[in-house]
């Protein structure tokens, strides 16, 4: 029986159908916006993402000639790091605080960094969900009964289920790694009851089935099952068949994220790589990401290109390196070479003799570098990098695919399918129905198209330079970021 993944991305809502042998039978996406009140907020309406559900899956239904009551068992995956409060009928009580967001700085610099990083493996920082509840129960709205991810918000509306994966979990600084569960000291770090979270159930257990309200959104019939599902950083990989160690994964979508999965445990005392459960059992070592597409089409509007192939298109006019141009992508701050919420993206070495395709390239290649700082960082702490697996709209770009490779000196894996979220998603949900045994069994079963890109060693020693370019100018720019700018 053919089974349905679901995508809820911060641009636009996915939907694939899968057969019972994970062939791809049809995909479909809704586009919807996300607000900046303020600088350094983000915001989404939870209703865009219901909205966007039935028509979104009739698409991709229809692609695929299928019937609503065909599919068997669906599962929702997507963006984290948001919070959303909620009354006790599961109501939003305002706009979801998204991942990109930075309000709640007061809150994580509030607590003590080294506990969080001990008990969660996580970064303390203003984006994780802890410090956004913290943010909520101080200036949100009065009377909420729960506090959401994106999924899970989503989850509840289809089943009336509260109900949270532990992979999703321990993105939140909540979940300590060591008990698998929620982290009483945790918890009481910043002022969070177990009752303000959902229950913890596995990816890929089924968490509950569509209520009558979740037939209205989705169009599919009452009582079909629903997978927990998991973070997108998480079904990004596994959609494209990740469930062993030796892969990097590098997602470029409006975030780019980046991570590799380890068989131990292990956790980065410098703070750059954070520690999270994955799918099937194993640890997922990586960064949460910076804006990457989204910098791309920053970019572009600011080079007056009507879209981002036009931008890659200018930037393939410019040569590798930049003659000295570099570019710091931290449009939503920096998350590496070091975290620094208020850091900014900066072009650094700008002569009268660079133009637009400089420009262009340069963030093209800042973004490259910060992916490059993620996994040298994964190659000290032990964890294999083989190779690269790049997926999401950005893997579509030859250019900023082949940048990647030569930097890194790996072959990269290009990922044909843009919708890898989604499929991950569906690989849940075939699990959860019995139609897979198991994580690896269901990604093993993907009907999948790579191309190859192998990296030009002739240009490793420009690439270097540049490297080491952007390094000096973060660490130049470091503490100037502290005194002069403000959110």
């Amino acid at each position: 029986m053919p089974v349905l993944g679901i995508d809820i991305g911060t641009q636009s809502l996915k939907a694939v159908v899968l057969d019972d042998s994970m062939r791809l039978l049809g995909a479909a996406s809704q586009s919807y916006p996300y607000l900046r009140p303020r600088p350094g907020w983000a915001e989404q309406r939870p209703g865009d993402w219901l909205a966007a559900l039935r028509p979104a899956i009739a698409d991709a239904l229809a692609a695929a000639r299928l019937q609503p009551g065909d599919i068997d068992a669906l599962s929702c995956c997507g963006q984290l790091d948001g919070a959303i409060a909620v009354d006790r009928s599961g109501g939003a009580l305002g706009p979801a605080i998204i991942w990109m967001d930075r309000r709640a700085m007061a809150e994580a610099d509030a607590v003590d960094a080294d506990l969080i990083a001990t008990r969660s493996g996580l970064v303390c920082d203003s984006t994780h969900m802890a410090a956004k509840i913290a943010w909520l129960k101080r200036n949100g709205p009065s009377g909420a009964a729960l506090y959401h991810q994106p999924v899970s918000f989503v989850l509840a509306q289809l089943t009336g289920e509260a109900a949270i994966s532990p992979s999703l979990a321990s993105t939140t600084m909540l979940y300590g790694l060591a008990g698998s569960d929620w982290d009483d000291v945790l918890l009481d770090t910043f002022g969070i009851k177990r009752t303000d979270l959902p229950r913890l159930v596995g990816e890929a257990e089924t968490a509950g089935r569509l209520t009558a309200r979740g037939a209205e959104l989705t169009g599919l019939p009452i009582g079909t099952p629903v997978a927990t599902g998991t973070g997108d950083d998480f079904s990004n990989p596994l959609g494209c068949g990740v469930t062993a160690p030796g892969v990097v994964a590098v997602s470029l979508g409006t975030a780019e994220t980046v991570a590799a999965l380890s068989s131990t445990l292990s956790t980065d005392a410098e703070r750059l790589v954070e520690t999270h459960l994955y799918p099937g059992g194993l640890y997922h070592l990586g960064n949460p990401g910076w804006l990457s597409g989204g910098a791309m089409r920053w970019a572009a509007a600011l080079l007056a290109q009507p879209s981002d192939e036009a931008l890659v298109a200018l930037a393939a006019e410019a040569p590798p390196g930049c003659e000295g141009l570099v570019f710091l992508p931290a449009l939503t701050g920096a998350m590496a070479p070091r975290w620094n919420a208020v850091a900014r993206g900066s072009f650094i070495g700008l002569s009268a003799s660079h133009g637009p395709a400089h420009l262009a390239r340069a963030v093209l290649e800042g973004t490259a570098f910060a992916m490059r700082d993620v996994i040298d960082r994964l190659m000290v702490l032990g964890v294999p990098t083989d190779r690269l697996r790049l997926m999401g709209g950005g893997a579509r770009s030859a250019l900023w695919c082949q940048i990647r490779a030569d930097l890194t000196c790996r072959s990269a894996e290009i990922q044909l399918e843009a919708d890898a979220s989604a499929i991950g998603a569906g690989l849940l949900a075939a699990v959860a129905a019995g139609i897979a045994p198991d994580m690896g069994a269901a990604a093993a079963s993907l009907d999948q198209e790579f191309s190859i890109v192998a990296p030009n060693a002739a240009l490793a020693g420009i690439y270097d330079a540049s490297y080491r370019s952007y390094r000096a100018a973060y660490d130049a720019l470091d503490p100037y970021w502290d005194t002069a700018t403000g959110l």
